[in-house]
């Protein structure tokens, strides 16, 4: 899972030796440019500095900036922002603009006439910029109609288990057929996981693994003696035991932070969005502090304040195949981390105190607010060291090359 907080990025990142170079990339995105910030982003960044990348924004039905959850959508509209700008050198975003129906997912009608008004958009977007046969790089589609365009080659960029994180039957049926025509038709498919590599490779057997990767100087910055804890937080009496991330009701085991609260004589400190009705997973506690959702220029001075750092993630299936962005991030801090038993954390068992139950996790974490070892601190800054955002798009770069 990624961390969900607003940042402003770099507009500089250097060259890459690129089997894609002087190329034009048309990116199907899964949020807003200036949403929270994903490896959606990261990539397409760092792609930029050798092709032409035009990032296209999810389409909405109108007013759908009205909901709560859609702050940044409203904040685009508030600033006025056009539906295409440059929002980086070599990288416009495209926000797409028709009336398109609600349910897009739920109603068979409303999907029909979406996937139409998304082609049409899409084919006159391209015939605006003056572009013949670019490659299409999804991360995911609304719809499959835009496939149909004539592209150079389609890469299909899967970065999570999409089904997993739909419970509504027609939801999760409409992604899942979304997701296996994508695998199907991309003349390549990179996933995050090893448990997403089974499951995509019986529709497409040019599957990759292409772990997440992290900001590792910008975290490393938490290890500094110069950062300075955050005044709400320097106020809240240690131990702090920390979660910096996205708080939603599928990932996030709220029961776990209970025990830990219930169980040990520590602070809790939670920083990062919450998800429209998982605020209502913690009832109140005199040990848990929601700090709400902080900046990624922030986030270091906040790690540095942490005493140990927690993964508490259920174990379901939507947890079964995540690579959580956090994971890099928090071993490039060199602070002991506390996580459930995901498979992705298996390598670093060394590294990490991985727990198999809840009782296991609290025992863990207090044996981790003992741990005084400088050379466990050394060690997960060196492992974390070469998982940078560079490298990751480096390998999918050369997994490209005989494609290209």
């Amino acid at each position: 899972m990624q961390t969900l907080v607003e940042r402003e990025e770099p507009t500089t990142i250097p060259s890459l030796n690129s089997a894609i170079k002087g190329k034009t990339i048309v990116c199907l995105a899964t949020q807003a440019w200036n949403a929270h910030w994903t490896p959606v982003q990261q990539v397409m960044l760092r792609l930029a500095s050798t092709n032409r990348v035009v990032y296209v924004e999810p389409f909405h039905p109108p007013l759908s900036w009205l909901k709560r959850d859609n702050s940044v959508l409203r904040k685009d509209r508030d600033d006025g922002l056009p539906n295409l700008r440059e929002a980086a050198p070599n990288l416009q975003v495209y926000r797409p603009s028709y009336g398109y129906l609600p349910r897009n997912m739920r109603s068979p009608a409303a999907h029909r006439i979406n996937s139409f008004l998304y082609r049409f958009e899409i084919a006159r977007l391209l015939r605006k910029l003056g572009l013949q046969r670019p490659i299409l790089w999804a991360f995911f589609a609304q719809s499959l109609s835009i496939l149909d365009l004539p592209w150079d080659r389609i890469i299909y960029d899967c970065v999570d288990d999409w089904p997993s994180f739909f419970q509504h039957p027609k939801e999760k049926a409409f992604v899942s057929a979304i997701d296996e025509q994508l695998c199907r038709r991309a003349d390549i498919v990179f996933v995050g996981s090893d448990p997403l590599l089974e499951k995509k490779l019986p529709f497409q057997c040019r599957t990759f693994v292409v772990n997440h990767a992290a900001d590792i100087a910008h975290f490393s910055k938490a290890a500094d003696p110069q950062t300075s804890i955050p005044a709400d937080l320097a106020a809240i009496a240690g131990p702090r035991l920390g979660f910096i991330g996205m708080i939603d009701t599928i990932r996030f085991d709220a029961t776990l932070i209970q025990q830990l609260a219930d169980e040990l004589p520590v602070q809790i400190i939670i920083v990062g969005r919450t998800m429209p009705g998982a605020e209502r997973l913690l009832p109140p506690h005199p040990r848990i502090h929601w700090l709400g959702m902080r900046s990624v220029e922030q986030l270091p001075a906040y790690l540095r304040g942490m005493d140990v750092l927690l993964m508490p993630y259920a174990l379901n299936e939507a947890t079964r195949t995540i690579y959580p962005l956090k994971l890099y991030e928090y071993l490039a801090t060199g602070k002991p981390v506390v996580t459930t038993a995901i498979p992705a954390v298996g390598p670093m068992r060394g590294l990490m105190y991985v727990s198999s139950s809840h009782d296991d996790f609290v025992q863990n974490a207090q044996i981790a607010l003992q741990e005084q070892d400088p050379q466990m601190l050394a060690a997960r800054r060196a492992y974390a060291s070469t998982r940078t955002w560079e490298a990751h798009v480096a390998r999918k770069l050369t997994l490209l090359s005989p494609r290209f």
